[in-house]
């Protein structure tokens, strides 16, 4: 089984000189979308998981018009991270709004673990991996373990290739899950991947089940320009 990651195509954060927490793609960040679908072939994916969000949604187009899958579902809890000081950004000068990520992704481990994001990103995690793990059941993927890697029963699970369409965050999330790797709350800038880039995950089999290997991180060689390649 593979499971590609695709991060959505950049985003227009600032409209009209305000902050939006649902914002659409910019003119670059629909070509990016565009060139990220270009080398899937139709139906080449059984599945497609998408975020909500209007970026996300409006990167599945080109996948969707190329018919890379029939099967498209829209999760909720594919969204990416709002915690409670994001949302009290909107409305603030965009000088504020840069000082106030500078700041908060500058700080150290201990002050990530105990401020506002990190009791977020605890939240914000385990309400997809509970999810997850219901959604993965329902395709025959079953977590068994996880005492030395996560290990997977696949034998009733019938799809091959499964794409999921979402954000930084929730991508750290995922890999996390999938590698077994411990989860905290910077690690959506340790994986933080590129727009609309590739990441795709391998199960391998073993004796007792199967687990899933990293196959390819942030790939962007589709792209035909450095410009478009952004984070």
């Amino acid at each position: 089984m593979e499971i590609v990651l695709v991060r959505h195509g950049q985003p227009e954060w600032l409209k009209n000189n305000e902050y939006n927490l649902n914002p659409n793609l910019t003119e670059k960040g629909s070509l990016q979308a565009e060139m990220s679908s270009s080398i899937f072939q139709k139906n080449e994916v059984d599945k497609i998981w998408v975020s909500p969000l209007l970026r996300a949604q409006q990167t599945l187009e080109p996948f969707k018009k190329a018919g890379v899958s029939e099967d498209i579902t829209v999760h909720e809890w594919l969204q990416e991270m709002r915690d409670s000081e994001e949302v009290d950004l909107i409305g603030k000068p965009n000088n504020e709004i840069e000082e106030f990520f500078i700041k908060r992704n500058s700080k150290s481990f201990e002050e990530w673990l105990v401020t506002n994001h990190g009791e977020y990103m605890k939240e914000f995690s385990d309400n997809i991996i509970t999810n997850l793990g219901v959604s993965l059941n329902e395709l025959g993927v079953v977590s068994l373990d996880n005492k030395y890697d996560r290990l997977f029963d696949l034998q009733n699970n019938e799809t091959e290739k499964l794409m999921i369409i979402s954000h930084a965050g929730t991508m750290s999330v995922l890999i996390s899950y999938f590698l077994n790797m411990p989860l905290y709350p910077w690690t959506w800038r340790k994986f933080l991947p590129r727009h609309a880039g590739h990441t795709i995950l391998k199960s391998t089999q073993i004796s007792s089940g199967h687990f899933f290997r990293l196959k390819e991180f942030n790939n962007v060689s589709f792209m035909n320009s450095d410009e478009l390649k952004t984070y």
